[in-house]
């Protein structure tokens, strides 16, 4: 009996939600279709109608969700007249909130961070993190430059410093609150760190980068 269309992008969403749960307890690179197969309850056959292959499974379940990158890109995307360093804390913020309540980034989030080896074959997937991540850093390079440019931004950093420092402070957040299992508040800790660093950004409040550990130290404590 021919299938209908929803009846066919049905068993694709279920091949897709059976790989996220193989992948997330195997591994990317240790799954086999079989394995998605089972879990799916379809046959291998049905997994290539729809995929050409477990990297193509792989390229859909990171597409399908909006990556914490994409998050800060979108909530910072207009500064209008704002503070760009309020615009930034702002976001940083929504994105650590978003990311605890979602249940499904952060099971890709962990996929594509613990459960993936990035070589041979599997290196060509790195596409849409790598693109990601560019439009994070030049999203917060133009923030940074701007928050300069309107005499708001200390003498302490440079736009380009500060602007990895950002990057790496969100993802790091990310990372070691799914490694650690979530055993630590993300909003709260991430909160005060972040707001610890953009303080440090912000013209007056301290006057040269090596001021930011510090400041980072004294708002965790509090």
């Amino acid at each position: 009996m021919r299938r209908t269309k929803a009846e066919a992008e049905e068993t694709r969403e279920a091949i897709l939600d059976a790989a996220e749960m193989v992948f997330l307890e195997k591994g990317v690179n240790q799954s086999t279709l079989n394995q998605i197969a089972e879990r799916a309850g379809v046959t291998r056959g049905a997994i290539y109608f729809h995929f050409k292959d477990k990297i193509e499974v792989y390229q859909e379940i990171v597409e399908r969700i909006r990556l914490p990158q994409d998050d800060l890109v979108a909530e910072a995307f207009y500064c209008e007249d704002s503070n760009p360093l309020d615009v930034v804390l702002d976001a940083g913020i929504f994105v650590l909130k978003n990311f605890s309540k979602d249940q499904r980034q952060q099971r890709v989030f962990t996929i594509m961070s613990q459960r993936c080896e990035y070589v041979g074959e599997m290196e060509r997937v790195l596409h849409r993190q790598r693109v990601a991540d560019e439009e994070v850093h030049q999203m917060l390079l133009r923030l940074m430059t701007l928050a300069k440019k309107r005499g708001v931004f200390s003498s302490g950093w440079t736009p380009e410093l500060a602007a990895r420092a950002l990057q790496c402070t969100v993802a790091g957040l990310l990372y070691e609150w799914l490694r650690a299992e979530k055993t630590f508040d993300l909003v709260k800790a991430g909160t005060k760190t972040i707001t610890a660093i953009v303080n440090s950004l912000r013209k007056g409040e301290a006057s040269s980068s090596t001021h930011a550990p510090t400041a980072v130290k004294q708002v965790i404590a509090s």
